[in-house]
């Protein structure tokens, strides 16, 4: 089978087998021989800064010399970025491995969406290749996503918690990280990201229930603390860290995974430089990400209410009072009006998209909504000619992609 004819497939089966509830997984794991039980697992939820967290942990554990796998969605630049050991799985052993899948779930009739067979096969490959460690980034909510169906973490971690996926996980900032707190396994250990006491109580009340000892990043540990656009550096403990995921809200993600390592360390047997070497190679795109320079071009993949905020406050950070030029494209199911009101103010121009989804907003609709609060505004129908055109147009300005992972993958390839 070839690559369009799976994803020919997984389209097919997630328009077919999405299903709220774990059985499926774990009766798919059972007939694999249960592999899940093969590595430790770190496991990562939250509404924002997953994938970062997920990296820094990743890396320093690769730094030690574990052989580690990281599990992340949606991809980026390609498919396959989404399982790692070292470096993406290839090609060749994800269509090697999609057949194992595929023959294992139709001999016994099992219907699965496409994220829980994207991760049956992550899992499946990382037990194959003998990883020791994985870190397992949710891929929405918690208590029913496909990555739960394990029945033990070596810890869990919870970022930030915001509005999104609210027609799946709530309306209501406590509804949304009880989801989340579910990836929380019993007398297991837990470490969450400091944010509003409400949201703290639900991780303490279902810490409490599960017998998990928690612990709350503590933000205050950072000191002498840079940001510029090509790296961030701050003093942790005894430690100067230093990283290439730039921008504000990479302070705290990196605090979140510095204070998991520390837990794990003494178990790990984590030295200071597998930390320092570990957050100075992590890398992952679209985070605050400078693509280009002359003019600067950069990609955030800020898609929700809490991820532009972040994006604001590191665009201040960096560039001051200095108007941008944003190349926005969102998907209609995301409160993009709630973006607007965050970012207009820091705009010197919008240029508005459609993204590569069937969910996409109308680069035409968002920029009727964007000219409410600007008439300095066009619209353009992908994302290369909205960056074409910017770069043209806006010269000497600081150009800033965001609202969408989904057209991540063309823009990197254009430019």
């Amino acid at each position: 089978m070839n690559s369009e004819l799976i994803y020919e497939y997984l389209d097919k089966i997630g328009r077919d087998g999405y299903k709220l509830g774990l059985d499926r997984m774990q009766k798919t794991l059972k007939i694999l021989g249960n592999p899940e039980k093969s590595f430790k697992i770190i496991h990562v939820a939250g509404t924002n800064g997953k994938g970062s967290t997920s990296t820094f942990i990743y890396q320093t554990l690769k730094e030690h010399g574990y052989k580690t796998g990281l599990f992340t969605s949606p991809h980026i630049i390609n498919f396959y970025d989404r399982i790692k050991i070292d470096k993406e799985i290839s090609e060749e052993d994800f269509m090697r491995i999609f057949e194992i899948i595929k023959d294992t779930i139709e001999e016994n009739d099992i219907k699965v969406s496409t994220f829980e067979f994207i991760t049956l096969c992550a899992i499946y490959y990382f037990a194959e290749q003998k990883c020791e460690y994985v870190v397992l980034e949710v891929g929405m909510g918690g208590r029913l996503d496909a990555t739960n169906a394990t029945d033990e973490t070596l810890l869990s971690v919870i970022t930030k918690i915001g509005l999104d996926h609210q027609e799946y996980l709530g309306n209501t900032l406590e509804e949304i990280a009880y989801e989340k707190a579910c990836i929380m396994k019993q007398n297991g250990r837990c470490v969450v990201y400091d944010q509003q006491e409400s949201v703290l109580d639900v991780f303490r009340e279902v810490a409490e229930e599960r017998n998990n000892k928690l612990y709350i990043c503590d933000f205050d540990e950072a000191k002498n603390i840079e940001i510029n656009a090509t790296h961030n550096s701050f003093d942790w403990k005894n430690l100067h860290i230093e990283t290439r995921l730039v921008g504000r809200y990479q302070l705290f993600n990196a605090q979140l995974a510095l204070t998991a390592i520390d837990i794990l360390r003494d178990e790990l047997d984590l030295s200071d430089e597998d930390i320092i070497n570990g957050f100075k190679n992590a890398y992952i795109p679209a985070r605050f990400d400078v693509i280009r320079h002359n003019p600067t071009v950069i990609y955030d993949g800020g898609h929700n209410a809490d991820g532009v905020k972040a994006l604001k406050s590191s665009i201040e950070s960096v560039f001051g009072d200095k108007k941008i030029v944003f190349v926005y494209g969102v998907l209609k199911d995301k409160d993009y009006n709630d973006e607007i009101k965050l970012i207009y103010e820091n705009a010197k121009a919008f240029v508005t998209f459609t993204p590569d989804s069937p969910r996409a907003l109308k680069a035409e609709d968002l920029k009727k909504q964007i000219e409410v609060y600007s008439d300095k505004v066009v619209a353009k129908s992908n994302v290369n000619d909205a960056v074409d055109y910017a770069i043209e147009h806006f010269k000497d300005d600081v150009i800033i992609i965001f609202g969408t992972l989904y057209s991540a993958e063309q823009a990197y390839e254009h430019l």
